[in-house]
């Protein structure tokens, strides 16, 4: 052992121990020092990665960060006490806004509810606000419908308030155009959109470039797409179409779609269904997220949006 490696490994930690002290995967230790520059840790002789206590120090940041829902193309970018004043700012009262969003509602009043909404996607953050609003909120209106708690004029406006925030924010930016091409739709029948925005906004947050085609596509054009774009993974929203319906449409893609694209989806429908092989159902968006966010770089063609 050469005096480098000596003490190299005596002040540093190797990328098993740098993974448990930070709650990171390897994997996501690895594409966000490849992908964001987030951290540059030396290597051994060897070449094996070499990280510091000031870099374990940032990638426990940086995660903070992510996790209060702050997009890590940004966070790669903050100094370390940047990072520290995100990890330090009041959490969301999502109870106080429930019962402002709910009395909005009730009162049709569209503005209110957008303006709630933009204010909390503003404080928070993609991701958290996906979590903590977008998802719960979504829950309980569909428990106060089936209660007769509320009626369809209700929920739609709800519904347009939300797309709208959501439709805003999936934009791709400079920076996730370099990242992994993710297509996401939903299939012939298939008309429940904000799942799709979601899962949108989502690819977003985790550093990598969506191209949204919207709901209701034919299996056909699914393919002729992804034939097209040549992306890192295809993901699909499925909420109200049957499961017979759901296997048929997916194992055309899985036939149609070569088998480097692996297929994602997502949704109520999807649950409990007998995939075929490259197929795979996402739980949670936090799943999903990783997911992504482990997607290899590709070269990629683009069609115009």
């Amino acid at each position: 052992m050469n005096a480098k490696h000596e003490e190299l490994t005596k002040l540093t930690y190797p990328l098993r121990a740098a993974s448990r002290l930070t709650g990171l995967s390897p994997e996501l230790l690895r594409a966000w020092e490849r992908r964001y520059g987030l951290v540059t840790p030396e290597r051994t002789p060897g070449g094996t990665r070499r990280y510091s206590d000031a870099e374990i120090e940032r990638l426990r940041l940086a995660r903070e960060a992510v996790d209060l829902g702050h997009r890590i193309s940004k966070v790669a970018k903050m100094a370390d006490e940047e990072l520290r004043l995100l990890g330090s700012s009041e959490p969301a009262r999502p109870d106080d806004f429930f019962a402002e969003i709910f009395s909005a509602m009730k009162n049709l009043d569209g503005s209110r509810c957008q303006q709630l909404l933009g204010l909390q996607f503003s404080v928070l953050g993609p991701s958290l606000f996906l979590r903590q609003i977008c998802a719960p909120l979504l829950q309980e209106i569909g428990e106060r419908w089936t209660r007769d708690e509320i009626g369809i004029a209700e929920e739609h406006l709800a519904s347009s308030a939300l797309r709208s925030i959501l439709g805003s924010a999936t934009m791709p930016t400079a920076h996730s155009m370099q990242g992994p091409l993710v297509v996401l739709a939903t299939p012939s029948g298939e008309r429940h959109e904000l799942g799709l925005l979601m899962a949108t906004l989502t690819v977003l947050s985790a550093g990598a470039s969506p191209l949204y085609l919207g709901v209701d596509l034919p299996v056909e054009d699914i393919i002729g797409v992804v034939e097209e774009t040549s992306p890192a993974a295809l993901a699909l929203s499925l909420i109200n179409i049957s499961s017979h319906q759901a296997v048929r449409t997916v194992n055309a893609l899985r036939g149609g779609i070569g088998e480097g694209v692996p297929i994602w989806i997502g949704g109520g429908a999807g649950a409990g269904l007998q995939l075929p092989s490259g197929v795979e159902f996402i739980r949670t968006y936090d799943e999903f997220e990783q997911k992504v966010g482990l997607l290899p770089f590709a070269d990629k063609k683009r069609v115009p949006r």
